[in-house]
């Protein structure tokens, strides 16, 4: 019983380890996800800095073309009333930024107080050069809440093992010592305990089988559970890299292309300045 009884205590432990892993872990994704929030956001920020430097040049291709009386003011308030709005956003994104630098600190484990740690200089991105069922069968492997849950499994298993021991008698034999007397008197000593209360050995057997029923459900569902959850991941990761690869290789390219030729084209009067927003919206989106 004192064997089985520790492999039942073996198993709880492994069980808090593997929960005390899953913290760790949940901690490490929580700095990396405030990490590329920010990285996303300083991005759009830069974006849109560029945009707001190209619709000044397009203001000043307006302004010039109404000074010569080719086209009404109208394209040039056009183009400061993009250059506010975008401004307006700018503002906005950089007003973000304490927010998510808040986040940051927190999963960092700094208070506000703190000053703020320095950001990496360059974004760095793990590539993922694995097929589906490789990822899937490295979460089987490495997944600490379904480690837990299977030595939550083997707990229950020992747990019915040492329900139906608790059937068997059990014995003990010691020595008494009574060092007052002189010479010390030592007495044998022996114990029975019978199991003759057999309802409550069945009923502890029958909670045992139960818990471990519950428990292979649990991890079979969890199981199931992360199957689903990779296969809907590793989608979105090829929908996301080949449009990426869709907007780097041409539509980026041709959007460029289209708005160097929307500009040629208004300052030859060819095209109006609604057009020329236009193409420059389509490069930018």
């Amino acid at each position: 019983k004192l064997r089985v009884g520790a492999q039942v205590a073996s198993a709880e432990s492994q069980s808090r380890y593997f929960t005390f892993q899953s913290a760790v872990l949940t901690s490490a994704f929580d700095v990396k996800r405030a990490y590329y929030q920010l990285y996303v956001l300083a991005e759009q920020i830069r974006v849109d800095r560029e945009t707001l430097q190209l619709l000044s040049d397009l203001e000043a291709s307006a302004r010039a073309q109404n000074e010569v009386g080719k086209v009404t003011l109208q394209d040039v308030l056009r183009a400061q009333i993009e250059q506010d709005s975008l401004s307006a956003e700018i503002a906005n994104l950089e007003d973000s930024r304490s927010a998510l630098m808040a986040q940051f600190k927190a999963a960092l484990g700094l208070s506000g107080n703190d000053p703020d740690p320095p950001m990496p200089g360059r974004f760095e991105s793990t590539s993922l050069d694995l097929s589906g069922d490789q990822v899937f069968q490295s979460a089987l492997e490495q997944n600490t809440q379904l480690k837990a849950m299977a030595a939550d499994l083997r707990a229950a298993e020992a747990a019915i093992a040492l329900a139906k021991r608790t059937r068997l008698p059990d014995f003990s034999l010691g020595v008494m010592a009574d060092t007052k007397m002189n010479p010390t008197m030592y007495r044998p000593l022996g114990t029975v305990s019978l199991p003759i209360w057999r309802d409550k050995i069945a009923a502890q057997i029958a909670e045992a089988q139960a818990n471990k029923r519950s428990a292979e459900a649990r991890l079979s569902d969890a199981q199931i559970a992360l199957a689903a959850d990779v296969a809907a991941r590793t989608y979105l990761y090829r929908e996301a890299t080949r449009n990426l690869e869709l907007l780097e290789k041409q539509l980026l390219p041709k959007s460029q292309k289209s708005l160097e030729v929307a500009r040629a084209g208004y300052l030859s009067q060819q095209i109006d300045f609604f057009n020329l927003i236009d193409a420059e919206r389509t490069w930018l989106s």
